[in-house]
């Protein structure tokens, strides 16, 4: 394992981006203003994106549709009522599309992945360091009219994010040789399972659990899984007896804020998911071939039935606001990343590291597919975080096809 001592200061500087991330927006709510961790982060991000898509980017065409997509959505902006709100909204997307730029350009080596995985564990222990001592401090506010659970200032949508970086876990545990970590990382593991469990929100919980049954099914290791599911049982009914009342408390709760009327639904802007798609459908498709096409007033509030509300369901905030063509590019991203990683897969047959990234890299699609019900595209961490990590897992599925190629061309 190479030292970092041994790396440049991009490398480093790339590498504790997902920390920055996590820290940033855990302080947010405590700084409000000039000094928002928020604002600094966004402001430092576009700046080094900007001077690295200038002096470093190297055309690939697996990051070409990245580039496409966000020059797309740029001249969209132009054509809105209100430009500002668009180009705001506009350059927290492109902050997370260009991480699976940087993501795959960064992490091409063994030791810059290994890296990586330790740093992405650092970050669930400070997600879950955040929830013990909100916890045992008091400080947060309640969620779902429960204050049984706190989950800090930043409130359950914590949860979203451990999501991403617990399905790491798993290959985080195959690749790193310290003992005492990979006991520490799997005491973190089962805490942030509960964790998500306790925060009662639905897409993270289905996120999970899809993002789970996907590497389950692909992983090369379904034997050793199994084997080690009677533990994991023994675990939960031991420590049930701690953990499911206060689950059942926060499940009523959440039931009756959201046993909602359509009416109710319809007026909320929390709780409308369901109206949005119908809507959005609808006005798209009565709406003339230009707006079908290329959409309306990107990134801004539509007027569903004399009611203003964003569109939090990314395919929704892509078919209203960049029309079928910005939803085309949206889902075709990753419907790339996914046939040159199975492309890989299917070349190097039996290769087990490459097998178990890309179970990892499914499971990850399936938890953004789940993330965009709810909304990914008006922040800069979740979907992020996910094209970030599925640059680094191509670029390693790259490096071992091309060793096997170097070893095939020296026999």
């Amino acid at each position: 394992m190479v030292s970092l001592r041994n790396y440049d200061n991009l490398f480093l500087f790339i590498l504790i981006i997902p920390i920055i991330n996590v820290v940033s927006s855990l302080a947010t709510p405590f700084f409000p203003g000039i000094l928002n961790p928020g604002i600094i982060r966004g402001i430092l991000l576009s700046l080094f994106l900007g001077w690295y898509m200038l002096s470093k980017y190297k055309s690939s065409i697996i990051t070409l549709p990245t580039i496409l997509f966000s020059i797309y959505l740029f001249v969209l902006c132009w054509f809105s009522a209100e430009q500002s709100t668009s180009l705001y909204i506009y350059n927290k997307v492109v902050i997370t599309s260009l991480m699976f730029v940087v993501g795959f350009q960064t992490f091409n080596q063994p030791d810059k992945f290994f890296w990586l995985l330790r740093i992405i564990m650092v970050s669930l222990f400070i997600m879950e360091l955040y929830f013990l001592y909100s916890n045992f401090s008091g400080l947060g506010r309640k969620t779902y009219l429960d204050d049984s659970v706190l989950f800090g200032e930043s409130g359950v949508n914590l949860t979203k994010a451990m999501v991403i970086f617990l399905l790491i876990v798993p290959i985080f545990l195959r690749v790193e040789t310290n003992q005492r970590l990979k006991m520490i990382v799997l005491v973190l593991f089962f805490l942030g399972i509960l964790i998500v469990f306790l925060g009662m929100k639905r897409s993270a919980i289905l996120a999970m659990g899809f993002g789970f049954l996907i590497y389950v099914l692909l992983t090369p290791y379904k034997s050793r899984l199994i084997q080690f599911l009677p533990v994991v049982l023994i675990i939960v009914l031991v420590a049930s007896p701690f953990y499911l009342p206060i689950i059942e408390k926060r499940f009523e709760s959440r039931q009756q804020r959201v046993s909602m009327s359509y009416k109710q639904l319809q007026e909320s802007e929390t709780e409308g998911r369901m109206l949005e798609v119908q809507f959005t459908v609808e006005e798209s498709l009565d709406a003339g071939i230009d707006r079908l096409l290329f959409g309306f007033d990107i990134f801004l509030k539509k007027d569903f039935k004399g009611h203003k509300r964003m569109l939090h369901v990314d395919y929704m905030n892509m078919l209203g606001g960049a029309g079928v063509i910005g939803l085309f590019f949206f889902v075709f991203i990753y419907f790339k990343i996914f046939q040159l990683a199975n492309r890989i897969r299917k070349k190097l047959g039996n290769h087990i590291q490459v097998n178990e990234m890309f179970a990892t890299l499914c499971a990850l699609l399936g938890v953004q597919a789940f993330l965009s019900i709810g909304g990914t595209m008006q922040g800069v961490n979740l979907r992020g975080y996910i094209l970030f990590l599925l640059g680094a897992l191509l670029s390693m599925s790259i490096f071992y096809l091309q060793q096997q190629i170097e070893k095939h061309e020296v026999n």
